[in-house]
């Protein structure tokens, strides 16, 4: 299985820089049957050849240079930029290459009565996390790399608990994330990692095609533009590449209320 780089060089062996960011929240709050947290929460994995890291960080200049981004030093954030200016960000990004996508993300409407996902403190942010963790060391293991992880700095989030939550994962047997397959756990600012601020792109995409804006309407163009930079094994994506839940053991369901994914495989 060969990704599809820009440059087809080697890349077996060295590490994957992963960036990982999310979108949407993890609030239940509905009032007269209107939500008012988000439907989807979603997070996701910018994953790097390390060699390619500095390329792939680049483009963030280029799609400033393009858009007329008024503070070159200001971080990219995909929801402030107009559509068109969205459109500019994907088609740089995919032209760049490089990189694989990973995103899990949760229904939560489907999941309001699971009183453990709603009601304790960051268990859902942890949760989807570790769906997310199992899939990119697949990736990697694939490949015979290791992953440095690198995520987007929240500031509600505990990166000690959520590390301790990997730990005590990676001490049980079932667990599915691969051993020894993770070198270190960094907690950068989007300011601080330019790559980040594409998985912020990347990830907000995807969300933009799950979940309605305030007239009900979404966007798929982006997701589009990127479905050939999915992580798809043996030609499965829904359980690699875009692992939703809860219906992600059947895909039938989701490509029923979202026919778009239907484009994707």
């Amino acid at each position: 299985m060969m990704l599809n780089f820009k440059n087809r060089r080697g890349i077996m062996g060295k590490a994957f820089n992963v960036y990982i960011d999310e979108a949407g929240d993890e609030g239940f709050k509905v009032i007269a049957d209107k939500w008012l947290s988000s439907r989807w929460f979603v997070i996701g994995a910018l994953v790097v050849p390390a060699e390619f890291d500095r390329e792939m960080a680049s483009v963030i200049n280029k799609i400033k240079d393009r858009i007329k981004y008024g503070n070159k030093l200001k971080p990219l954030h995909f929801c402030k930029l107009s559509h068109r200016k969205k459109k500019v960000a994907i088609q740089e990004i995919k032209e760049k290459g490089h990189f694989r996508l990973i995103i899990t993300g949760v229904y939560k409407p489907d999941l309001i009565k699971n009183g453990v996902l709603k009601n304790e403190k960051q268990f859902l942010y942890n949760y989807i996390t570790r769906y997310l963790l199992e899939r990119v060391t697949w990736l990697a293991d694939d490949y015979k790399r290791k992953v440095r992880l690198i995520f987007e700095n929240r500031s509600n989030t505990s990166y000690d608990h959520l590390n301790n939550y990997v730990q005590q994962l990676l001490k049980d047997p079932m667990c599915q994330i691969r051993k020894d397959m993770i070198m270190s756990l960094q907690v950068l600012n989007k300011s601080q990692s330019k790559n980040l601020q594409i998985a912020d792109s990347l990830v907000s995409s995807v969300y933009a095609a799950l979940e309605p804006d305030d007239y009900g309407n979404i966007e798929t163009s982006y997701i589009m533009e990127l479905k050939d930079f999915l992580y798809i094994r043996n030609g499965n994506l829904f359980s690699y590449g875009l692992k939703l839940f809860p219906y992600s053991g059947d895909s039938r369901i989701l490509q029923e209320r979202y026919p778009w994914l239907k484009e994707l495989v």
